[in-house]
C-alpha cells in the first residue's frame, strides 16, 4: 500500500497519520518534504504509525533523519501507535531508546506538555489561554491578538483536540467560539465547563463580523476580568 499523509495541528504540535509503506526511494519523499516544510517554524512533530504496514531499512533512515533535523531544529520528532510489526522492529534495532514512542496521539502531544515550566516553554507550547474556534481565520486571529497581549496561546479547530490539549495541560482560561453549536457540536461550552478547573468565555456568533479593534478590546477586558 502507497504512503499517505493526514497532517493537523494540536496547539503547539504537528501530528501527522502515516499509512501503507515506509520505505527506501521515491515512495517516501513526500513525508520527508512534509516534514521538513513543518520544521523550521513547527519542530514538534509527531508521527502516527498506526497504519504503516511496513517499514524497510532505508526507511527507518529516514524517520532517523528526521528525528535528527527536529532535534536540531530546538524540537522533538516522536512516534505514537506502532502496530506490532513495526513495534518489534524498533525494539530489534534498538531505536527504541532513540524516539520517544508514545501509545497514543494523546499521549505523544501530552508529552511535549509535560513537566514544561512555565517560564522556559518555547511559545509553540505556552499553555496560558486556549482557543477553540472551527474557522481558521477566527484561530489566527485570537491567537496574534492574545500573543501580543503577552499570553501564551494554544488554538484547536475542533473539540476533541481541544479536549486532548486541555487533559495534557492546565490552561488558566479557555475561549470558545458560540460557532462550534453551529458545526455540530451542541454541547461544547458546557463539556469544557464541566472537565475545565478553570474560566470559560464564550465567544458570541457574530464575533468575526464584529469590528476587529472592538471585539480585541472586548475580549481583553474579558480575559483580564476572568484571570
Amino acid at each position: 500500500m502507497a504512503l499517505t499523509l493526514e497532517n493537523r495541528r494540536i496547539g503547539g504540535v504537528i501530528v501527522i497519520k502515516c499509512a501503507g509503506r515506509i520505505v527506501e526511494g521515491d515512495e517516501s519523499e513526500p513525508l520527508q518534504k512534509l516534514v521538513a516544510s513543518v520544521l523550521p517554524e513547527d519542530p514538534h512533530v509527531v508521527l502516527d504509525l498506526a497504519g504503516v504496514d511496513f517499514i524497510d531499512s532505508g526507511g527507518l533512515g529516514l524517520l532517523v533523519r528526521l528525528h535528527s533535523h527536529a532535534k536540531n531544529e530546538g524540537g522533538d520528532l516522536k512516534l505514537c501507535a506502532p502496530g506490532p510489526r513495526t513495534a518489534e522492529i524498533l525494539r530489534v534495532t534498538k531505536l527504541e531508546t532513540v524516539f520517544d514512542v508514545q501509545p497514543s496521539e494523546e499521549a505523544a502531544v501530552a508529552s511535549f506538555y509535560r513537566n514544561v515550566k512555565i517560564s522556559e516553554a518555547p511559545e509553540r507550547l505556552a499553555t496560558d489561554i486556549l482557543c477553540v474556534a472551527p474557522s481558521l481565520d477566527v484561530i489566527a486571529y485570537l491567537h496574534e491578538v492574545l500573543r501580543q497581549a503577552g499570553h501564551g496561546v494554544m488554538t484547536s479547530d475542533n473539540v476533541p483536540d481541544a479536549l486532548m490539549l486541555l487533559r495534557a495541560t492546565h490552561p488558566k482560561l479557555i475561549v470558545v467560539s458560540a460557532d462550534l453549536r453551529a458545526a455540530g457540536n451542541t454541547h461544547a461550552i458546557g463539556v469544557f465547563r464541566d472537565v475545565a478547573k478553570c474560566p470559560v468565555i464564550e465567544l458570541p456568533s457574530d464575533f468575526s463580523h464584529r469590528d476587529a479593534g472592538v471585539a480585541a478590546s472586548r475580549l481583553l477586558e474579558q480575559i483580564r476580568d476572568a484571570m
